[in-house]
């Protein structure tokens, strides 16, 4: 007999960035989390007398390192408040072209020359 295979389609749960889960952890925790600190929190959340793993399963410190790296990713989340949740008629944000974030080192050095005047 095979084992059941998880449905891949609509799962009917909203969707939130990494991001909202780490600032959750950051409030528990009164900082910006460790990836130790944050597998720690991740893995004992509490909800009546029930303990349970966010992610469904535990997680190690280093896909809490992998976690932290990508606050952007989109997951899955039951508890996602209204305000956290990602919708999919929104439309995507406006970025800057990467240009714009890009400073000419010439033009760094003479204010900070100017400064130190």
């Amino acid at each position: 007999m095979k084992p059941p295979v998880m449905p891949s389609g609509f799962s009917g749960l909203p969707k939130m960035m990494l991001g909202f889960v780490v600032r959750r952890c950051a409030v528990a925790v009164g900082h910006e989390p460790s990836p130790a600190e944050f597998a720690a929190w991740a893995n004992m959340q509490q909800e009546g007398d029930r303990t349970f793993c966010l992610f469904g399963r535990a997680i190690s410190v280093d896909e809490a390192r992998l976690i932290l790296r990508h606050p952007g990713r989109p997951v899955t989340a039951r508890n996602a408040a209204p305000h956290e949740q990602l919708r999919d008629d929104a439309p995507a944000r406006p970025t800057r072209p990467a240009s714009a974030n890009v400073t000419a080192f010439a033009a760094a050095a003479a204010r900070l020359k100017a400064r130190r005047k």
